[in-house]
């Protein structure tokens, strides 16, 4: 049986087997694309790893709260598909006031029973587990960053090297030394002399970050408010010179920080052949992506949609005899329903009522045969 899909082309980058982007993945409940609506959605699963192919998907930060130990079976099956096609499933958590000590022990607990526990359960097998740890812990997103002198600033940051050691020294209880952990940071941290960070000399600055790679196995860099290659490459050449295994963000920010989705596209291009296209970039976020994407409008279609009451209409296609003619709506790009469908008996133009529910969305027509395509 041959299908061929004649109606919608979405914009869609191609792959290249040498780019192994990371891309994060919010659990997002309110969207069709956040993980917490997806995982567990065997079809919604296997669209978003097809999505993740398509765009040299390599590592996968994924947000998924508390199922891991709730539903724990569902999490273990997903990871074990990303597995399947080479992809990495990091367990993403985010708190900021991680970073203060009162908060450590609720915090390790978490990672103690979403991470460690999870990967250590009976009969896990190993495609089953999480590859790292990412965190994404931001002292400059707290709400009283603003109001903090230089030097507060400061020892913001060095609670955070030390909630980064103490999730360190957990691993290493569990018998688990090396296992990778990432964090998120800014890429103004090292600013000195100048910035707002109240270090009292270079030297400090330099232990800092020796200090957290010490206990990180990698950083992302977040340049998500620069909109030039040469802003972002000021940003973070500091770090991509001094602290090892550096990945540079980029965010889906369209319209906003890029103009388009090719503005947007182009500057993913620009940081891989820049910094080395095998481990560079990181996007966020899933759910942005395809937001934009789905925003944009289709730029080939080879029907028509003509409608002639406000609750009807037609989707006219040229029909081949012989074939056999499916018409199918989605409202969100990933759950498409089948609406009707149609056989040509003669060649020349076909036409299909549609009932709209007065939502958007997109229609697509695809064709098949049972016979072997007659071209």
């Amino acid at each position: 049986m041959v299908f061929r899909s004649i109606l919608l082309a979405l914009l869609i980058l191609p792959a290249s087997a040498s780019k192994h982007r990371g891309l994060w993945f919010w659990a997002a409940s309110s969207s069709p694309y956040g993980s917490a609506n997806i995982v567990g959605n065997n079809t919604l699963e296997n669209q978003t790893i097809a999505f993740f192919n398509a765009r040299s998907i390599k590592r996968v930060y994924g947000s998924y709260g508390v199922r891991p130990v709730s539903e724990a079976a569902t999490i273990a099956a997903w990871n074990a598909k990303l597995q399947a096609e080479g992809i990495q499933s990091q367990f993403l958590m985010s708190e900021n006031t991680w970073i203060f000590p009162a908060n450590h022990a609720s915090f390790l607990d978490k990672v103690q029973q979403r991470v460690i526990d999870f990967n250590n359960a009976p009969g896990r097998l190993a495609a089953e587990k999480f590859d790292a740890l990412h965190l994404d812990i931001e002292p400059q997103a707290l709400p009283e960053w603003g109001s903090l002198t230089d030097s507060q600033q400061r020892d913001y940051l060095f609670l955070l090297r030390d909630t980064y050691a103490a999730v360190r020294q957990l691993f290493v209880d569990a018998g688990m030394p090396t296992f990778p952990i990432y964090a998120d940071l800014p890429v103004w941290f090292d600013t000195y002399p100048g910035g707002s960070i109240g270090w009292t000399d270079a030297a400090e600055r330099d232990q800092w970050f020796d200090d957290i790679s010490a206990e990180l196995t990698g950083i992302s860099l977040m340049p998500f408010d620069r909109d030039t290659f040469s802003n972002i490459d000021s940003g973070v050449t500091w770090e991509l010179a001094n602290v090892p295994n550096v990945r540079v963000g980029i965010e889906s920010d369209v319209p906003g920080t890029w103009p388009d989705v090719p503005a947007f596209h182009d500057m993913m291009e620009q940081l891989e052949i820049a910094y080395g296209p095998a481990d560079a970039v990181d996007i966020q976020s899933y759910r942005g992506w395809r937001e934009v994407l789905a925003a944009q409008p289709i730029i080939a279609i080879a029907a028509d949609l003509q409608p002639y009451s406000p609750q009807f209409g037609d989707i006219v296609f040229d029909g081949d005899t012989g074939w056999n003619y499916v018409i199918h709506f989605t409202s969100n790009l990933c759950e498409w329903r089948e609406v009707a469908r149609m056989r040509a008996t003669a060649p020349g133009p076909m036409t299909c009522p549609v009932e709209f529910t007065g939502s958007r969305g997109f229609w697509k027509v695809s064709r098949f045969q049972d016979l072997p395509n007659p071209e």
